[in-house]
């Protein structure tokens, strides 16, 4: 994992660029995704990003439209649906999506898109690989 300065840089990097949509941000949010995951959560104008399963380090807190941050939370919600219809609605849920990468990554999410609170937990669940035989030795 990068250590939390680097990812924390990177976190700024990835939000500070709204201009570029809601697929780039995603994408690139699950790119730089630590290996223990991440929590996001939007209050008041502010954005607070947690690394780790247990949400103890402070990565990065900073202001950010709410509008970018659903955007990006509707933009998970249609990954979660392509992997598995219906898991999940607009406004929130469980699910898993795959970052189409080279090898793809599986990440377990689970998020919040309400009116009074919006966040998003990343886990990254595997990064596929190619067996002997050629073929996904989990189904991505």
């Amino acid at each position: 994992m990068n250590p939390p300065s680097q990812l924390s840089r990177s976190l700024r990097s990835v939000f500070e660029r709204p201009g570029e949509g809601a697929v780039a941000l995603v994408d690139d949010l699950l790119r730089m995704c630590p290996d223990r995951g991440l929590q996001i959560h939007w209050h008041a104008n502010r954005c607070s990003v947690r690394s780790g399963a247990n949400g103890s380090e402070d990565v990065l807190d900073f202001p950010l439209r709410r509008s970018v941050f659903r955007a990006i939370l509707a933009r998970v919600a249609a990954l979660c649906n392509e992997r598995q219809p219906h898991s999940v609605s607009p406004y929130g849920g469980q699910g898993e999506l795959v970052l189409d990468a080279d090898p793809p990554a599986v990440f377990r999410v689970t998020f919040q898109n309400k009116t009074d609170e919006q966040r998003l937990d990343l886990f990254p669940l595997s990064t596929c690989s190619s067996s002997p035989s050629g073929g996904s030795s989990r189904n991505c």
